[in-house]
Protein backbone atom coordinates (compact mmCIF):
# COMPACT_ATOMS: atom_id res chain seq x y z
CA UNK A 1 0.00 0.00 0.00
CA UNK A 2 1.19 3.64 -0.61
CA UNK A 3 0.01 6.73 0.35
CA UNK A 4 0.99 9.51 -1.55
CA UNK A 5 4.02 11.15 0.19
CA UNK A 6 2.83 14.62 -0.15
CA UNK A 7 -0.50 13.59 2.40
CA UNK A 8 1.48 11.90 4.65
CA UNK A 9 3.71 15.46 5.02
CA UNK A 10 1.01 17.88 5.43
CA UNK A 11 -0.63 15.77 8.27
CA UNK A 12 3.21 15.43 10.10
CA UNK A 13 5.33 12.63 8.22
CA UNK A 14 9.06 13.10 7.48
CA UNK A 15 11.78 11.35 6.05
CA UNK A 16 14.62 9.39 7.81
CA UNK A 17 17.81 7.88 6.20
CA UNK A 18 19.06 4.67 7.33
CA UNK A 19 22.30 3.05 6.78
CA UNK A 20 22.65 -0.65 5.86
CA UNK A 21 21.30 -3.38 8.62
CA UNK A 22 20.27 -0.11 10.94
CA UNK A 23 17.63 -1.61 12.87
CA UNK A 24 13.82 0.44 12.38
CA UNK A 25 11.95 -1.60 15.02
CA UNK A 26 12.85 -4.19 17.56
CA UNK A 27 10.13 -7.78 18.47
CA UNK A 28 8.46 -6.52 21.30
CA UNK A 29 8.95 -2.59 21.27
CA UNK A 30 5.66 -0.67 21.01
CA UNK A 31 4.74 1.24 17.71
CA UNK A 32 4.75 4.51 17.13
CA UNK A 33 4.69 5.69 13.51
CA UNK A 34 3.13 4.05 10.10
CA UNK A 35 6.41 3.65 7.94
CA UNK A 36 6.49 3.97 4.01
CA UNK A 37 9.98 2.80 1.90
CA UNK A 38 10.83 5.97 -0.15
CA UNK A 39 14.00 4.01 -1.75
CA UNK A 40 15.90 1.06 -0.51
CA UNK A 41 14.67 -2.37 0.77
CA UNK A 42 13.55 -3.31 4.48
CA UNK A 43 13.40 -6.92 5.99
CA UNK A 44 10.96 -7.44 8.50
CA UNK A 45 11.84 -11.20 10.26
CA UNK A 46 11.50 -12.98 13.61
CA UNK A 47 14.01 -14.55 15.46
CA UNK A 48 14.82 -16.93 18.12
CA UNK A 49 17.09 -16.46 21.39
CA UNK A 50 19.82 -18.45 19.52
CA UNK A 51 20.03 -15.89 16.54
CA UNK A 52 18.30 -17.94 13.95
CA UNK A 53 15.79 -15.76 11.74
CA UNK A 54 12.95 -16.35 9.65
CA UNK A 55 11.90 -13.40 6.71
CA UNK A 56 8.66 -12.72 6.65
CA UNK A 57 8.89 -10.32 4.29
CA UNK A 58 10.68 -7.28 1.99
CA UNK A 59 9.52 -4.13 1.29
CA UNK A 60 10.68 -2.09 -1.55
CA UNK A 61 9.86 1.38 -2.21
CA UNK A 62 6.43 2.65 -1.82
CA UNK A 63 5.62 -0.32 0.33
CA UNK A 64 3.93 0.34 3.61
CA UNK A 65 5.03 -2.03 6.63
CA UNK A 66 4.06 -2.77 10.32
CA UNK A 67 0.79 -1.28 10.03
CA UNK A 68 -1.51 -3.84 12.09
CA UNK A 69 0.28 -2.70 15.65
CA UNK A 70 0.54 0.52 15.16
CA UNK A 71 -3.57 0.36 14.52
CA UNK A 72 -3.96 -1.93 17.21
CA UNK A 73 -1.31 -0.33 19.78
CA UNK A 74 -0.03 -3.68 20.46
CA UNK A 75 4.00 -4.36 20.41
CA UNK A 76 5.64 -5.57 17.57
CA UNK A 77 5.59 -9.42 17.22
CA UNK A 78 8.52 -9.00 14.52
CA UNK A 79 11.69 -6.64 13.77
CA UNK A 80 12.70 -4.17 10.70
CA UNK A 81 15.91 -3.82 9.31
CA UNK A 82 17.15 -1.74 6.73
CA UNK A 83 18.73 -4.54 3.78
CA UNK A 84 20.78 -2.00 2.25
CA UNK A 85 21.03 2.20 2.69
CA UNK A 86 16.97 3.39 2.61
CA UNK A 87 15.07 6.49 3.30
CA UNK A 88 11.47 5.87 5.23
CA UNK A 89 8.59 8.53 5.77
CA UNK A 90 7.55 8.06 9.06
CA UNK A 91 4.35 9.72 10.21
CA UNK A 92 2.45 9.08 14.03
CA UNK A 93 -0.31 7.16 14.54
CA UNK A 94 -2.27 10.19 15.05
CA UNK A 95 -1.50 11.70 12.20
CA UNK A 96 -2.06 8.45 10.50
CA UNK A 97 -5.54 7.69 11.90
CA UNK A 98 -6.72 11.28 10.83
CA UNK A 99 -5.60 10.77 7.23
CA UNK A 100 -7.92 6.87 7.27
CA UNK A 101 -10.63 9.60 8.57
CA UNK A 102 -10.28 11.86 5.90
CA UNK A 103 -9.34 9.83 2.95
CA UNK A 104 -11.60 6.98 2.88
CA UNK A 105 -10.41 5.51 -0.29
CA UNK A 106 -6.79 4.91 1.53
CA UNK A 107 -8.57 2.93 4.35
CA UNK A 108 -10.09 1.10 1.48
CA UNK A 109 -6.99 0.27 0.16
CA UNK A 110 -5.34 -0.06 3.40
CA UNK A 111 -8.12 -3.02 4.01
CA UNK A 112 -7.34 -4.80 0.79
CA UNK A 113 -3.53 -4.53 1.25
CA UNK A 114 -4.05 -5.88 4.57
CA UNK A 115 -6.34 -8.62 2.69
CA UNK A 116 -3.71 -9.81 0.61
CA UNK A 117 -1.08 -9.91 3.12
CA UNK A 118 -3.21 -12.19 5.35
CA UNK A 119 -3.35 -14.52 1.98
CA UNK A 120 -0.02 -14.39 1.36
CA UNK A 121 0.96 -15.59 4.83
CA UNK A 122 -1.60 -18.50 4.56
CA UNK A 123 0.08 -19.58 1.50
CA UNK A 124 3.15 -19.23 3.39
CA UNK A 125 2.34 -21.40 6.20
CA UNK A 126 2.77 -24.16 3.69
CA UNK A 127 6.61 -23.20 3.52
CA UNK A 128 6.67 -23.95 7.68
CA UNK A 129 4.45 -27.12 7.70
CA UNK A 130 5.87 -28.85 5.15
CA UNK A 131 8.55 -31.82 5.79
CA UNK A 132 10.98 -31.93 3.82
CA UNK A 133 13.69 -29.37 2.93
CA UNK A 134 12.75 -29.66 -0.80
CA UNK A 135 9.42 -29.67 -0.15
CA UNK A 136 10.17 -26.29 1.64
CA UNK A 137 12.00 -25.00 -1.09
CA UNK A 138 9.63 -26.30 -3.98
CA UNK A 139 6.71 -24.17 -1.62
CA UNK A 140 8.87 -21.23 -1.36
CA UNK A 141 9.83 -21.26 -4.80
CA UNK A 142 6.37 -21.10 -6.13
CA UNK A 143 5.26 -18.25 -3.77
CA UNK A 144 7.70 -16.18 -5.37
CA UNK A 145 5.93 -13.16 -7.73
CA UNK A 146 7.96 -14.67 -10.86
CA UNK A 147 6.62 -18.53 -10.47
CA UNK A 148 4.94 -19.55 -13.89
CA UNK A 149 3.85 -22.92 -14.18
CA UNK A 150 4.74 -23.12 -17.45
CA UNK A 151 7.73 -21.63 -18.24
CA UNK A 152 10.68 -21.72 -15.90
CA UNK A 153 11.43 -18.45 -14.31
CA UNK A 154 14.32 -16.74 -13.27
CA UNK A 155 13.81 -17.11 -9.07
CA UNK A 156 14.99 -13.31 -7.80
CA UNK A 157 16.26 -14.77 -4.64
CA UNK A 158 19.95 -15.64 -3.39
CA UNK A 159 20.29 -18.72 -1.84
CA UNK A 160 20.89 -16.81 1.33
CA UNK A 161 17.50 -14.88 0.70
CA UNK A 162 15.82 -18.69 -0.10
CA UNK A 163 17.36 -19.86 3.33
CA UNK A 164 15.60 -16.94 5.58
CA UNK A 165 12.64 -17.45 4.56
CA UNK A 166 12.35 -21.29 4.90
CA UNK A 167 14.13 -21.53 8.05
CA UNK A 168 16.65 -23.82 6.66
CA UNK A 169 20.25 -23.71 6.94
CA UNK A 170 22.06 -22.35 3.50
CA UNK A 171 24.16 -25.11 3.09
CA UNK A 172 21.24 -27.50 3.64
CA UNK A 173 19.12 -24.60 0.88
CA UNK A 174 22.74 -25.50 -1.60
CA UNK A 175 22.57 -28.93 -1.03
CA UNK A 176 18.73 -29.21 -1.98
CA UNK A 177 19.10 -26.80 -4.94
CA UNK A 178 21.94 -28.76 -6.16
CA UNK A 179 19.85 -32.20 -6.10
CA UNK A 180 16.53 -31.35 -7.53
CA UNK A 181 19.07 -29.45 -10.37
CA UNK A 182 20.35 -32.97 -10.89
CA UNK A 183 16.50 -34.31 -11.03
CA UNK A 184 15.52 -31.56 -13.21
CA UNK A 185 13.30 -30.08 -10.90
CA UNK A 186 14.56 -27.08 -11.80
CA UNK A 187 17.73 -24.96 -13.46
CA UNK A 188 20.49 -24.01 -12.83
CA UNK A 189 22.19 -21.90 -15.10
CA UNK A 190 25.48 -19.64 -14.13
CA UNK A 191 24.58 -19.79 -10.34
CA UNK A 192 21.20 -18.40 -11.41
CA UNK A 193 17.99 -20.34 -10.41
CA UNK A 194 15.17 -21.02 -12.57
CA UNK A 195 11.94 -22.41 -11.49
Amino acid sequence: MQIDNNILITYGGYAIKYEKEAMIFHEGDLPNYYYQVLEGTIKVYTSNAEGKTLAQSIFKNGDSFGEPPILLSLPYPNSAKAKEESTIIRIAREGLLDIIRDYPEIAQEMLFTFAKRIYDKSKSAQIWVSTTPEEKIVQFLKNTPSYNQETPQLVPYTRKQIAEFTGLRIETVIRTLIKMHKEKKLNIINHKIYY
